[in-house]
């Protein structure tokens, strides 16, 4: 009877054991949070084709097409497609132009809809979802009240700006009300790219390289423009994400040191406290949306340190299973991947 008990026991203890071990494993195991997933929803693409008069183009972002039914999908068909890929969490923001194409009271209507909306998609997937404020800079001051009631009543995690609003951008202080917001509740803004503004669209838009390479110049500009600007003198707790692997800039920094330095010797207007790159380092992250490739992450790494790179995807205009196996296949040590992958959006977004 003693031994048939101690082998119930000891049964018991191994069956514990194996339970509380894989319950670890799984508690260990990296997870994947993509932090530039995009959605959209009926009533901003409606206005969209509205003023573009039903025609697609670079400028209207996804109106019509095969993409558009994902975007839309803020429930069981993205959730699958997460799940198929081996993605835990995206965190979601309203797809490129936003809602900075229309017209202000417009804008902040749609860009009040759409946050409800993407608030009530996590409130009924909260282990999934996550998400960044739409805004409408055209409207600054009801920007920041929204950013407001964005995060502290419908605990989104950040905002999300679609680089220029008319071919304005944030370095105009009459946008710096955002920033205020943003520095005041302690969350992130994300500068995602569009077509180039009227200024620079003649140079950069090029039929195959517009997305590849002018999206890039476009956006990385709009960071430089806030360094120059004073943007993080005025605001020292402000921080921005970047996508693209940084739109280039990361891998710029020694050269725009350099000439800098050249440039503010010569002409000393323009002078700031601190090297532009002491103010990347600081004051921005980057992600690897889009470009998932070894080279430019080790690079990146290297140039602004692993705890200032995320993960990202770009859904549904990136392939998300190929993205998994490319983030799987860097050669990085198991905390830096996990790091980049699940950690550094945890604390970035407060997750």
């Amino acid at each position: 009877m003693q031994r048939r008990s101690f082998l119930i026991a000891s049964g018991a203890a191994l069956t514990a054991g194996v339970e509380a071990r894989a319950q670890a494993g799984k508690a260990s195991r990296t997870r994947y949070i993509p932090c530039e997933e995009a959605f959209s929803i009926p009533e901003v693409v409606e206005e969209a084709r509205r003023i573009a008069g039903g025609v697609p183009s670079m400028s209207t972002g996804l109106i019509a097409g095969p993409l558009l039914p994902l975007l839309l999908d803020l429930g069981d068909g993205r959730i699958r497609a997460m799940d198929e890929a081996g993605i835990d969490v995206h965190v979601l923001s309203l797809s490129s132009p936003g809602v900075q194409n229309f017209e202000s009271a417009t804008a902040v209507s749609l860009m009040q809809l759409a946050n409800d909306r993407l608030a009530a998609a996590i409130k009924a997937h909260p282990t999934r979802f996550a998400g960044l404020a739409a805004v409408a800079p055209q409207d600054p001051a009801a920007t920041a009240k929204e950013l407001e009631r964005a995060v502290r009543s419908l605990g989104l995690r950040g905002a999300i700006v679609n680089s220029h609003t008319r071919g304005e951008y944030l370095d105009d202080q009459k946008f710096w009300a955002i920033f205020e917001a943003a520095e005041a509740l302690d969350v992130p803004i994300y500068i995602h790219p569009r077509e180039p503004s009227p200024g620079m669209a003649a140079p950069l838009s090029l039929p195959g390289f517009t997305v590849g390479w002018g999206y890039a110049v476009e956006t990385g500009t709009h960071a430089l423009r806030l360094i120059a600007r004073g943007v993080f003198d005025r605001f020292p707790k402000l921080r921005i994400i970047l996508g693209h692997m940084g739109e280039m800039l990361p891998f710029m920094l020694d050269r725009i040191d350099n000439r800098y330095r050249f440039e503010t010797g010569l002409f000393p207007q323009g002078k700031l406290a601190r090297l532009p790159s002491e103010y990347f380092r600081e004051h921005f992250f980057i992600t690897t949306s889009g470009m998932n490739f070894e080279g430019p992450l080790l690079a990146a790494i290297k140039a602004v340190g692993v705890d200032r790179v995320l993960y990202a995807v770009d859904y549904p205009f990136e392939d998300q299973p190929m993205a998994v196996k490319q983030i799987d296949a860097m050669p990085l040590s198991a905390m830096d991947r996990r790091k980049v992958c699940e950690l550094n959006a945890k604390r970035v977004f407060k997750l």
